[in-house]
């Protein structure tokens, strides 16, 4: 028995057709499809190439996403834009379309780059709504014999195949990729919540955003003092990173996406860079882009930007919502850090204020605070100590002498020695001073040491723990160091001023003593560098 139960009006020439139908819409992806659907056309057509193209909206182009038969390799990968190749013809039509000799009609581009008479015979892919999404077409050497209407109704049936499963498997696509970007953002989110730092917010958050929108690059940029746009963070392709880089120094000025937004504070897209009114004519390979500004107490301090430097793509409103939210994730981060460098600074001063207040009791050591902090942070830069170290040894020289609070102002301005019970009533202040700093929550225990332990000597002989050598906290070791020396160089009712050669010889002699070696060698490094002392 011949023919087929359900279609006995079917000619057998379009059997194979239908069997192709059924394989395509077996295809697992889009690319399996179009690749089984080339081969296919060959088959069911007899021709001698065929062309799956999808027609590319964001830069109005037709791909050729499969190729089988004649120059296949050479095929696949090429862009067409409007105009150019007789499938934009179908495009145009929406209907199979014959052309008996290719090389007698100018829109012919040949793949192969040799020009042959062909005959062509294309059909459109269009989407449930009719709208067109591609098209697919076969050639055979125009000598041979031409595409009759029973192959056209064969391809015609296969093209029709191709757009249901397109569609099909782009839905699919679709919704796996939204799953995904939901499943990346729910984590990027989780993960935001326990950053605190600016940078470690946008460059999360734009490693994130680059993946998902397929751009070439992201970066944060914040204006300096200059008003000048200075590269904070960068993510994205090596390439795009460099020409981001190129970009903005050779011209620090805000200009552009990135000047636009600082001078409206409104996010600014541009899908067609190359035609925004605004670009910047010097930087040719933007394509599209979008800036967020930053704001830190309501004022624009920078902008976090994508660009897409390979191709024209679209700028969906998700997108620019996305980046909206990353921009005040990180503008809430600059607040946070703004508000803690405020604070920090208000402390500091505070603090240095309370140092000032306390040598006040006692005219004649008058600015010896500022002194011994600024000679303790330089022989610290010569030590190599850490920012956050230099900020305790800081604090600690300010806090030195915080338990002469306890002290009587007569024994502080006693010119003469003092007695031994008065000696002995002097030293207690470094232990009230720890005691006092004990019951304050944002000091640290390496600020307490400095105060409790800079009456401590090298060989355990001070107070008020005879602690000896390296059991001694190094930063009050060198506090100890800085301390003694601007005592021995300021006049004090008692003595006169040292010079600081003779302050000098007096730390070497009590090398290894009173004072740790390796400090002192440091310390008098810096009195070389600082010109105030020969050899």
């Amino acid at each position: 028995m011949t023919g087929d139960p359900l279609r006995p009006d079917l000619p057998e020439t379009l059997r194979p057709a239908l069997e192709a139908q059924a394989l395509v819409l077996l295809a697992q992806s889009s690319r399996d499809m179009f690749e089984q659907c080339v081969t296919l056309a060959l088959e069911i057509t007899g021709a001698g190439s065929a062309l799956a193209l999808l027609y590319r909206q964001d830069t109005d182009e037709l791909e050729i996403v499969a190729a089988a038969g004649e120059h296949r390799q050479v095929a696949v990968g090429r862009h067409l834009p409007r105009g150019q190749g007789l499938a934009w013809r179908v495009v145009q039509s929406g209907q199979a379309t014959l052309i008996p000799r290719t090389d007698q009609d100018p829109q012919t581009v040949y793949v192969s780059g040799q020009p042959m008479p062909h005959t062509y015979l294309g059909v459109p892919l269009l989407d449930p709504d009719g709208r067109v999404l591609g098209v697919l077409s076969v050639n055979r050497l125009a000598q041979d014999t031409q595409f009759g209407s029973g192959e056209a109704q064969a391809l015609t049936l296969l093209g029709q195949a191709a757009s249901v499963a397109y569609s099909r498997a782009r839905a699919l696509e679709d919704a796996q990729r939204a799953a995904r970007q939901f499943e990346q953002l729910a984590q990027l989110s989780a993960e935001l919540a326990d950053l605190s730092s600016p940078e470690e917010i946008g460059q999360r958050a734009l490693r994130t955003l680059v993946d998902l929108s397929g751009f070439t690059v992201g970066a944060v940029v914040m204006l300096d003092g200059a008003r000048e746009v200075q590269l904070s963070v960068l993510e994205g392709h090596p390439l795009g990173q460099a020409a981001m880089r190129a970009v903005l120094s050779a011209s620090p000025a805000p200009s552009g996406l990135i000047g636009e937004a600082l001078r409206t504070g409104r996010t600014q897209t541009a899908a067609d860079y190359q035609t925004w009114p605004q670009r910047r004519t010097d930087v040719p390979n933007v394509f599209t882009g979008l800036a967020a500004p930053l704001r830190v107490n309501g004022r624009v301090v920078g902008v976090v930007t994508l660009l897409h430097l390979v191709r024209r793509v679209p700028v969906p409103a998700s997108l620019v919502t996305l980046l909206d939210t990353v921009a005040l994730r990180i503008s809430q981060a600059l607040d946070r850090a703004d508000s803690v460098e405020h604070l920090h600074a208000t402390r500091e001063a505070a603090l240095r204020t309370l140092g000032r207040m306390l040598e006040s009791r006692d005219g004649d050591t008058f600015g010896h605070t500022d002194r011994v902090t600024t000679l303790a942070l330089r022989l610290a830069g010569r030590l190599g100590l850490s920012d956050t170290q230099r900020q305790h040894l800081r604090w600690g020289a300010y806090l030195h002498d915080i338990g002469k609070v306890a002290v009587d102002d007569r024994l502080l301005r006693k010119a003469g020695p003092l007695t031994p019970v008065e000696r002995e009533a002097m030293q207690w202040h470094v232990e009230v001073g720890d005691q006092l700093l004990r019951e304050e929550v944002f000091v640290p225990r390496e600020v307490r040491e400095v105060v409790r332990h800079h009456h401590e000597r090298w060989d355990g002989g001070g107070y008020p723990d005879r602690l000896a050598g390296p059991d001694i906290p190094l930063l009050a070791r060198i506090f100890s160091v800085a301390d003694v020396f601007d005592a021995l160089v300021s006049p004090r009712p008692y003595k006169l001023a040292w010079s600081v050669q003779a302050a000098a010889d007096a730390l070497r002699e009590q090398s290894g003593r009173q004072f740790d070696p390796a400090v002192v060698v440091a310390f008098l490094d810096v009195l070389r560098e600082d010109g105030l002392l020969d050899g």
